[in-house]
């Protein structure tokens, strides 16, 4: 009977949410996506930042190789600060700020003091954006920061440092367009 009982219930229906992608800025505004990668075997960590207008032209990209940090959520402290730092020096003031890290998020919308180890870095990051017209750091699910996450894992490839101005590397076209027709 139990057989029979279980054949005659309705499927279960698996729901996922909805599909997360990178979305625009507002219009005149300009949105960074960063995120950072670690590289095991080598004791290196990348940092991939990325600017786009809200066209979603590429307005700047960074791929930086640096030394494993204490933790991810220094590792993607120190990709935030690049990406205000990146931000400022392409001259755009109107700035939102994307990362994958809840953690790094929260603390740099929490404003004070930030008693963590990366505290400090938070500082310089409240620091460098305040002299921004407008700006804010928002959380994103890793799908919607596929480029940046694709950038910090390219640096493996660099000396140290790659920017690329109004424009990505080759390799990175094919998640560009991924990101953008979704």
């Amino acid at each position: 009977m139990e057989f029979f009982e279980v054949q005659q219930r309705p499927p279960k229906v698996v729901q996922h949410g909805p599909r997360v992608k990178w979305s625009p800025p507002a219009e005149g505004g300009y949105k960074a996506n960063f995120d950072a990668a670690f590289f095991d075997s080598s004791g290196l960590v990348g940092i991939g930042v990325v600017v786009r207008d809200s066209s979603g032209n590429i307005m700047g990209a960074l791929s930086q190789k640096i030394s494993r940090p204490q933790s991810v959520e220094h590792a993607e402290a120190l990709a935030a600060c690049r990406a205000v730092i990146l931000m400022k020096e392409l001259l755009l003031t109107q700035a939102c700020f994307e990362g994958d890290c809840q953690r790094v998020i929260q603390a740099i919308n929490a404003g004070g003091p930030n008693r963590t180890l990366f505290g400090h870095i938070i500082e310089e990051i409240c620091n460098f954006s305040s002299s921004l017209v407008s700006c804010s750091f928002v959380h994103v699910r890793r799908e919607g920061n596929k480029l940046a996450h694709a950038l910090a894992r390219r640096a493996v490839l660099s000396a140290d440092t790659d920017v690329w101005v109004e424009e990505l590397p080759n390799d990175l076209d094919d998640v560009f367009r991924f990101d953008l027709v979704q």
